[in-house]
């Protein structure tokens, strides 16, 4: 009965319980029993359920003396599936492991196998597990069965069906040997009847050794399988076995069982068969060809009988096929019959006594033999085989034993080899040298290692067809040898062998299975220059192999530590031109005891071919290959095509990456072909490749250029000649224009650092070029002035100027593949953010490319700013330097420009915490500008902590509200923007205001909504927020929110809202995405939006998402028609595209730009660096040590903040009273547009300004620009005026030193002032001080306007603007109407503006026209400030009655806005004031006083009506351009009749001013008469015209013609 169930085999029966039936039940206690532990711990319930009932069903329709095989699947509850293999029998020998056998076979992982033989008693519908050993059973007639039950792993359908076939096959091979034990044992002693009694040729001796072999084995020395008779039909020759009629035994009465082959092929007969028939032998004993099924899984044994006929005459055979028991194989050779005869003979025919060594030894030989060779072999091999095996005793050596079977059907060999060489590795080497010795295959191997020196395999050698070979011994054994031979014993013989190094490894036995000797040696010397700095190491070399290696190579890969997969080796090689054919892997280990030991060491033999299927060249032994492989593998060089220019051109690393670095370039330049591609047509035109890095190398080597020996200028000529020849070979169109681009692009670089040198005299990594935009092809606009592009292991980037003196930000980019076009995007908001500072734009990226993956924040930081400081030294490397006034020029470094030492840099996105890191580079290259290279560092100004930015964006905040006549400093207001409390921007832009009511804002990781809050509180709360520094929404105390709010972070999938923050924000729904949520907010209705985060939110409805150019914020992105904020503040950069901001401002919306907003930033950095240029020269000469300069800087903090507050003042009005003019500007800006397009200055399309097409459109509907286009213009003029004025000698004049000290806070022009005096940038300051006050105040097309009236240069209306602003003293009215603001309307301060500046630009053209002279400015303001003081305080006594009346009304109404009764009366009297000029040529004409001069000139006006022909021009609205110059034209021609007739009255007259004028009229009265009769018809009878106007004007010159 079944065993006693195991603790966990009871678990498992109660789990399997509920599941079965009682049968079942019964059934699964022996079942389980039987099982291992181990087993039904990883087989599911389920699954033994299932097995359990499948047996069940089986043994349920099992009967006596049936086989039942079931093979099912199944799955447990996991789905996991299994197969179950169920087999019932009534019990009977060899069964289980007949069974598992085939199971085995068919699955050698078998899960669980139970064999339990129970005693079952059948009813009609069920069964009975019967215990006989319990009482009163022992006579239940029941069934002895065998139930076997395997889990395997799950198998196919048809798997299944053949191992049940396979089972039931096997079974009833079983069954026949069961069946047949007795016959064949009876057969057995008819046989040996048979040679007893019976008539036979052989000898005695033999007969008896027969026989007494046959009892032997029928004494249960051999499992009997099967017996076939065959009778022997023909001749010695040609005879042949025929099966016999009797039956056959066993497996053998199937018929379609063959115990002897060759081959494949089933045989009865063969020569050799027919020779053991025919010999003397009584019987054979060899091997079947067949493995048995029965028992055990091997070769059957085969004995082979003879038959004779009562004549003694040969009748047959009688075949006997079985297994040996282990009696054959343990029992001493000197007992088992038939072998023992074979080794009495061995034993006589030796020359040694039985007793002696020699004697014992060779016993002990014989019964260490092979037994199943034994059986078979003759005495007289086996005598020559031991003697063989004793000889080997004294000499342990090689020795392979052979014999070929006599039936010729496999080959026996018996090898030997010193055991301390066997090996299975050797072992399979040596089968596989027999089996290719003999033509056969390895059919069996037995390995025996028996005590002493030696090992042995006994192989048997499989033959199919043909003759056997015959290879002698000896040749057999040296092959042997050969394979045995250690890596050591070829190492020893290696002359160059260094023992002690090589000992310092050990190495696999794989590696020495594979590697020569030889190799192993040139391996080792890399392997020692391996190192934890250099880890990998290559070695290229040419294919010593017979293959013809022309166009091949071979390749060895060491590397430290770990494997290199070849998914990192492969792509490198491809790239540099190869493929690889095949290759190994080695594993090498340095020893523990070595330093550093243990460590392994991975070596990758690779075999290579050139793809392109040329030559390899080898002439430097590899060299370039293995440099420019290290060098991708190490960083230094990007796996890419361009490596394969090494194996086309022959380039080295350093110079295949020059070309690679301008292919970059052109890749960000916006070329339409892949780097691939490129880098294709290089390779493809490899000779071009190499002109073209030979005209780089003529025009920037600095050994050429100082080579007397060679003219570099004409080498040029000569390669470019040479290139366009090789050119017009080149059949592809697109091939030809990439290698134009190439060409093109060297020959527009300026300068490069290619042929520089590190601190350790190699060859820098990085590579910067400095390129002249304008003459590169195919760039898009707008072009810069220059240009610098850096190439570099860990970092790409660029940085565009846009003038030699030009400043901008260098951002952290992560746009690969187009950060160019990302920096020209920001440039032009840089160009007009830098028109308020001495330089122009300019600006920079960079991109790494080396930032770690998955990294943290601060290791991607690290990284970052590694880049950054490479992408600044490179810079650097290519800047002239100062020391003094001498330029020092970069080392080796060919210059194509001239010098250029002014480089600045600021922060921009992903930079603001790198100035000081910056300046570091600065100082560590002993740099001109030290600290003021970078500014915003820890020695200047902290933009965040004076809060600058946000500063300036709100004084355009507070324009735009106060224009709407409304105080957001004292009224409270509603906000919604993008960003969060720790921003620079948005944390210090919503802090300006006690009175922001912030309804909602988002960054990039949360929401906040807050749909009433109170100022008050929320202000205190985001104060505390923005305090805390890297700080979220999260940190905000959601106690401060009002009912309703909350803060949401953005990577919910749905946000539930209040009903309250829903409706804040204009959402018709109360659960929605954060994208719903987001685009709600954009598009909420409140007064104020402000842009404080990173990226581009709104967008032009004509606008696509993939022109805006920033991804991330596709889905949120919304139009500016969708826009419901009154005003947007942009303090972050491109929160709206240019074209988003002009459809807002034509739809009623108050926005500027991000670079107008912005540029409190750029301004504070740019006067940082000019204070620290100022303040360098004391640093150098010591009287202001470093440290005390720091604190000034501190000190000056507010002052600097405040100067430039005001130009962001300034620039917003300016833009304001622009905007106010609306249409009836358009034609003076068409003007001024057409004149900077004339000029080369100004792209209209690239800078989204409207074309004549628009503008006309925008007239006729009387719309003029809007803010943001207006800022563009403002820019460009400033900056245009800028370049003007710095051409000129303006900036020299000593007047204007007081602009150039009041660019300096106070603190600084006392103890300074020479310093200011002598600044490096001291005409460029005072060009840009002077460039932003004449613009702002007379608007952007103030110059244009002159210039195209006057015909004078910029310099000469700067000049009179000047001398005007301070003969009038009209800083002063300019601050009084400043001081208006909150207290007076919008309009009505704008009102205001537009007077002052209407008269001051009166004022300019009369002294332009009036004033021709080389006085000085100071000379000017002087007397021109004399005569206004003169005229001031008795003006209203001398102008006519009209003039007065007017003058009064003015005084009153300018009092009524808010002016002084002085302020007033000043500003009402200024055009009047303003004929100042022309009174100053009156009296230089007539040597009158200025009152005299001003009594007679208004007495002349009065006459001539010249007060109402002034206002009848005014009223006058010309659409068109030039006639407004024409109008203007003609009141001048009027002014300069007006006073010609004054001089004429004056200096013809000795009388008082106004008899003088009387006595000239009286004296002309007729021609006077007709001149005003004539007026009279042109100005009352109809309305005035331009050409009314010039009649008129031509009337009164011919007065005094």
């Amino acid at each position: 009965m079944a065993k006693t169930l195991t603790a966990s085999a009871k678990r498992i029966l109660q789990e399997v319980s509920a599941k079965l039936t009682a049968s079942e039940k019964a059934l699964a206690e022996p079942l389980l029993s039987a099982a291992y532990t181990e087993d039904l711990a990883i087989i599911e319930s389920d699954t033994l359920a299932a097995a359990i009932k499948l047996t069940a069903e089986a043994l349920l329709t099992h009967k006596k003396s049936d086989s039942i095989v079931e093979v099912q699947s199944t799955s447990d509850e996991l789905g996991k599936p299994m197969t179950i293999v169920s087999v019932i029998n009534e019990n009977k020998p060899f069964l289980f492991d007949s069974v598992l056998g085939e199971i085995n076979e068919k699955a050698p992982d078998v899960h669980m196998v139970v064999h339990p033989v129970l005693d079952v008693k059948h009813t009609a519908k069920n069964f009975e597990i019967v215990d006989k050993a319990r009482p009163g059973l022992a006579r239940e007639e029941t069934v002895k069965t065998s139930i076997i039950v395997a889990v395997l792993p799950p198998m196919e359908d048809d798997a299944r069906q053949a191992l049940k076939n396979d089972i039931v096959s096997t079974l009833a091979q079983v069954k026949a040997a069961v069946r047949d034990w007795h016959p064949m044992q009876s057969k057995m002693n008819d046989i040996v009847h048979a040679l007893t009694e019976g008539v036979t040729p052989a000898r005695k001796k033999d007969i008896q050794e027969a026989i007494e072999f046959l009892s032997w084995l029928r004494d249960d020395n051999f499992t009997f399988l099967g017996i076939r008779e065959y009778n022997y039909v023909g001749g010695e020759k040609t005879g042949k076995l025929v099966r016999a009629d009797q039956p056959a035994l066993g497996i053998l009465e199937d018929p379609d069982i063959h115990v002897l082959r060759r081959g494949d092929e089933a045989v009865t007969t063969t020569p050799e068969i027919r020779a053991f028939l025919t010999g003397r032998d009584v019987l054979i004993v060899t091997k079947a060809n067949v493995k048995s099924v029965v028992h055990r899984r091997t070769y059957m044994d085969y004995i082979g009988i003879k038959k004779y006929n009562e004549k003694g005459k040969l009748s047959g055979e009688i075949r006997l096929v079985g297994l040996f028991t282990s009696a054959a194989y343990t029992r001493s050779v000197k007992r088992v019959p038939y072998i023992k005869s074979k080794i009495e003979t061995v034993i006589a025919r030796s020359d040694y006594e039985a007793d002696s060594h020699s004697g014992k030894a060779l016993l002990n030989i014989l019964e260490d033999y092979p037994r199943d060779e034994l059986f078979q072999v003759d005495s007289t091999t086996l005598l020559r085989n031991a003697e063989a095996i004793l000889a080997l005793t004294d000499r342990p050596r090689v020795r392979v034993l052979s014999r070929i079977d006599p039936f010729d059907r496999f080959v026996s060999a018996i090898v030997y080899v010193p055991r301390d060489r066997y090996s299975s590795e050797n072992r399979e080497k040596i089968c596989a040298a027999l089996a290719v010795a003999y033509e056969g295959h390895v059919s069996a191997y037995y390995p025996a290692i028996p005590e002493g020196m030696l090992a042995r395999v006994h192989v048997i050698i499989g033959r199919r067809s043909g003759e056997t070979p015959k290879p002698t011994q000896a040749s057999l054994e040296r092959t042997v040898s050969n394979i045995i031979r250690t890596w050591e014993d070829a190492l020893r013989d290696e002359p160059d062998l260094d023992a002690v190094a090589f000992n310092r490894f050990s190495f696999s036995d794989v590696y020495r299975d594979t590697v020569s000797a030889a190799q192993a040696v040139r391996d080792v010397d890399y392997l020692e220059k391996l190192s934890t700095e250099h880890p990998i190491a290559a070695d290229f070399h040419a294919v010593t192999d017979d293959t013809d290696s022309k166009s091949s190579a071979a390749l060895r890969i060491y590397h430290l530590g770990a494997p290199v997969p070849l998914s990192e080796r492969v792509p490198i090689l491809e790239n540099m031109g190869f493929r690889v054919i095949d290759e190994l892997s080695y594993e090498v280990t340095l020893k523990p005891t070595e330093p550093n030991g243990p460590i392994s060491i991975f070596l990758h033999e690779m075999r290579l071919e050139s793809a392109s299927g040329d030559a390899v060249p080898m002439e430097d032994e590899g060299v370039l290959y293995e440099e420019s492989f290290i060098s991708v593998w190490a960083g230094g060089n990007e796996n890419d095509r361009y490596n394969g220019l090494v194996l086309s051109t022959g380039f080295d690393a350093r110079q295949v990456t020059a070309l690679r670095a301008y292919g970059r370039y052109l890749k960000q330049a916006g070329i339409s072909f892949s780097q691939e591609y490129i880098a294709s047509t290089l390779i493809k035109h490899s000779h071009i490749a190499r002109q073209l890095f030979d005209l780089f190398d003529a025009r920037f080597n600095p050994d050429r250029a100082a080579d007397p020996e060679e003219d570099t200028k004409v080498t040029e000529k000569h390669i470019k000649a040479a290139i366009n020849d090789s050119l017009s070979d080149v059949p592809s169109i697109d091939e030809d224009r990439i290698i134009r681009r190439f060409l093109n692009l060297i020959e527009a670089t300026l300068r490069t650092s290619y042929f520089q040198r590190d601190e350790n005299g190699r060859p820098k990594q990085n590579i910067a070029f400095k390129f002249d935009p304008q003459r590169i092809d195919g760039i898009p606009a707008p072009k810069p002035y220059r240009e610098i592009y850096v190439f570099a292991p860990d970092v790409e980037g660029l940085h565009l100027r846009f003038g030699p003196i030009a400043r901008g930000g260098l951002r952290w980019s992560d746009r690969s593949e187009d950060y160019r076009t990302e920096v020209l995007g920001l440039v032009k908001a840089q160009q007009v953010k830098n028109a308020v500072i001495v330089p122009v734009g300019s600006k920079g990226a960079f991109y790494p490319m080396r930032l770690p993956h998955n990294g943290t924040r601060d290791e991607i930081y690290e990284a970052g700013r590694s880049a950054y400081m490479t992408f600044i030294s490179s810079l650097l490397s290519l800047t002239d330097n100062l020391d003094g006034d001498t330029v020092i020029v970069p080392p080796r470094t060919v210059r194509h420009d001239g010098d250029d030492p002014y480089l600045v840099v600021a922060a921009d996105k992903g930079t603001a915490a790198f100035s000081d890191t910056a300046n570091g580079i600065s100082q560590s290259h002993d740099f001109w500008l030290d600290d003021a290279f970078a500014s915003g560092g820890s020695a200047g100004y902290d933009h965040k902590k004076m809060g600058i930015t946000a500063r300036g964006a709100w004084e355009a905040v507070k324009r735009h509200f106060r224009e709407m006549d409304k105080d957001i400093q004292e009224e409270p207001f509603t906000v919604a923007g993008v960003g969060d409390m720790s921003g620079d921007v948005f944390g210090n832009g919503m802090l300006l205001s006690k009175q922001i009511k912030l309804i909602a804002a988002f960054d990039h990781r949360d929401i906040f909504i807050d749909p009433d809050p109170d100022p008050a509180t929320s202000y205190k709360e985001r104060e505390r927020v923005f305090n805390l520094g890297r700080s979220s929404w999260q940190d905000y105390d959601t106690k401060k929110l009002s009912k309703g709010g909350g803060i949401f972070p953005r990577s919910q999938k749905i946000i539930t809202l209040s009903k309250a923050a829903a409706d804040a924000i204009g959402l018709d729904k109360t659960k929605a995405s954060p994208t719903e949520i987001l685009t709600a907010i954009l598009k909420a209705e409140v007064e104020l939006f402000w842009f404080g985060g990173i990226g581009t939110y709104i967008r032009a409805s004509h606008e696509n998402n993939s022109e805006v150019g920033d991804k991330a914020n596709d889905p949120i992105r919304i139009t500016a028609k969708e826009v419901r904020a009154k005003v947007l503040g942009e303090g972050a950069n491109l929160g709206v595209t240019q074209p988003g901001r002009i459809e807002y401002g034509l739809l009623g919306g108050r926005c500027n730009s991000d670079a107008i907003d912005n540029s409190a930033g750029v301004n504070s950095s740019d006067v940082e660096v000019n204070i620290k240029i100022a303040l360098a020269p004391s640093m150098r000469d010591g009287s202001l040590p470093r440290e005390k300069r720091n604190k000034l800087l501190e000190a000056m903090t507010d002052t600097v903040a405040e100067l430039v507050l005001e130009n962001n003042y300034e620039q917003t009005l300016t833009i304001s009273r622009t905007h106010e003019r609306g249409a009836s500007m358009l034609s003076v800006q068409k003007r001024l547009m057409e004149s900077l397009e004339d000029r080369g200055l100004l792209n209209r399309e690239v800078e989204d300004l409207p074309n004549d097409e628009e503008l006309a459109e925008r007239a006729t509907s009387g719309t003029g620009l809007t803010r943001s286009e207006i800022g563009v213009l403002l820019s460009y003029a400033k900056i245009v005026l800028l370049d003007d004025l710095v051409a000129s000698d303006v900036p020299d004049d000593p007047y204007l030193e007081k602009y150039l000290m009041g660019y300096f806070p106070k603190k600084m022009q006392k103890d300074f002032a020479e310093n200011i005096r002598t600044h490096r940038l001291r005409r460029e300051i005072i060009g840009t001080v002077l460039a932003n006050e004449v613009v702002n105040k007379g608007g952007p097309s103030v110059i244009s306007r002159f210039e195209d009236a006057t015909g004078v240069l910029p310099s000469t209306i700067v000049r009179a603007h000047v001398i005007t602003r301070d003969a009038y003293n009209l800083p002063q009215l300019n601050a009084a109407i400043d001081a208006l603001d909150g207290k007076v309307t919008g309009d009505e301060q704008l009102a205001l503006y537009k007077d002052l500046s209407d008269s001051q630009r009166t004022a300019i053209s009369g002294f332009i026209k009036t004033v021709n002279d080389d006085l000085a400015i100071a000379d000017h303001v002087s007397r021109l400030s004399a005569i206004r003081d003169a005229l001031e305080g008795k003006l209203m006594s001398i102008i006519p009655q009209y003039l007065n009346d007017w003058a009064k009304e003015r005084h009153q109404k300018f009092k009524g806005c808010g002016l002084s009764d002085a302020q007033a009366k000043r500003l009402a009297l200024l055009p009047i004031l303003t004929m100042a000029p022309d009174m100053a040529a009156i009296m230089d004409a007539t040597e009158r006083d200025i009152l005299e001069v001003a009594q007679a000139l208004f007495a002349v006006s009065n006459t001539f009506k010249i007060g109402r022909l002034e206002h009848l021009a005014n009223l006058l609205e010309t659409g068109d351009y030039f006639d407004g110059l024409a109008q203007q034209r003609a009141l001048d021609t009027i002014h300069t009749a007006r006073n010609a007739i004054t001089i004429s009255a004056l200096s013809n007259s000795k009388l008082e001013a106004a008899e003088a004028v009387k006595a000239w009229h009286g004296a002309n009265e007729t021609r006077i008469s007709r001149v005003q009769e004539r007026i009279s018809d042109l100005t009352d009878k109809s309305d005035l015209t331009v050409s009314r106007l010039t009649v008129a004007a031509g009337l009164l010159t011919d007065l005094v013609g």
